[in-house]
């Protein structure tokens, strides 16, 4: 992807943009992932006629963190909408994958007339993700990564534990595009400025607390993942229309890149639905 960069209300925004005419789409790339991790989905989008914008979250590129400006809910949600202000988008279909997950559903609520609907992939509806035994055990991440060892951690042995993460929640994935994934990420976080910006939406997060979403929605989960199929398919409660909730079999945490045909195919289907 070729990055440019665009500046509106004090903060920088980096991002891949394909151009042309066609209805928008903006892809939010999640923890541990890089905006490179949306470049197949892209592609088929951008086939199917479409102008997609892939931006880095705040905080992943330098150049994005803005001194002082916190990572909780209601502030990625306004990323979000400032980042349309940005490339003077009066709509779009914000699809978001774990962090990035959780910038659309906060987007949707604060500015519903800006969202046309939302894609989130790997996160149900925030409101369903409720403390058990094996969510705080496969999640235990939340607890490590915002405290003051968490930096410490995420370094030792040459970020080891960005592997660890990945083979945890997605345990069939293998290959090429998870040894990508991995590198690329490693050397993104040897800038302290960008380790800190990530581990930032740990320490600010709080649970719950979303709206119920007026938007059509379309959220897709992985099998293997931590989070339970059957959590993901009740996300429709917290939608007032249209919410299809896909189930990739075999799939962790990255259902979009470890099930990118089915990704491809019910996301593009989404979209023409939206008419």
């Amino acid at each position: 992807m070729d990055f440019k960069t665009v500046r509106a209300d004090s903060q920088t925004f980096v991002y891949s943009d394909s151009g042309g005419d066609g209805p928008l789409v903006v892809m939010f790339h999640g923890f541990p992932d890089l905006p490179c991790g949306w470049s197949d989905a892209r592609d088929a989008l951008v086939g199917a006629g479409h102008r997609v914008v892939v931006p880095y979250l705040r905080g992943y590129h330098p150049d994005t963190i803005v001194p002082g400006r916190r990572y909780g809910a209601k502030e990625i949600g306004e990323d979000a909408i400032r980042l349309l202000d940005a490339i003077e988008a009066e709509r779009a279909v914000l699809v978001g994958h774990d962090w990035g997950a959780a910038v659309v559903y906060r987007a949707a609520a604060l500015a519903p007339d800006r969202v046309r609907a939302i894609c989130a992939v790997a996160i149900p509806h925030p409101n369903l993700i409720k403390p058990s035994p094996g969510l705080l055990w496969g999640g235990r991440h939340f607890v490590t990564l915002r405290v003051p060892t968490g930096p410490w951690l995420m370094r030792r042995n040459d970020f080891q534990y960005v592997d660890t993460l990945i083979s945890r929640w997605a345990p069939n994935w293998s290959g090429s595009a998870r040894d990508a994934c991995s590198r690329e990420v490693k050397a993104a976080f040897r800038d302290d400025r960008v380790l800190d910006g990530a581990l930032s939406y740990y320490r600010h997060s709080m649970p719950g607390g979303a709206d119920r979403l007026r938007q059509p929605g379309l959220i897709v989960g992985g099998a293997t993942d931590i989070i339970k199929p059957d959590t993901f398919r009740r996300s429709p409660e917290y939608f007032t229309g249209r919410c299809d909730v896909v189930i990739a079999d075999g799939a962790g945490h990255w259902p979009h890149r470890e099930a990118s045909d089915l990704f491809h195919a019910q996301l593009l289907a989404f979209i023409a639905g939206l008419g």
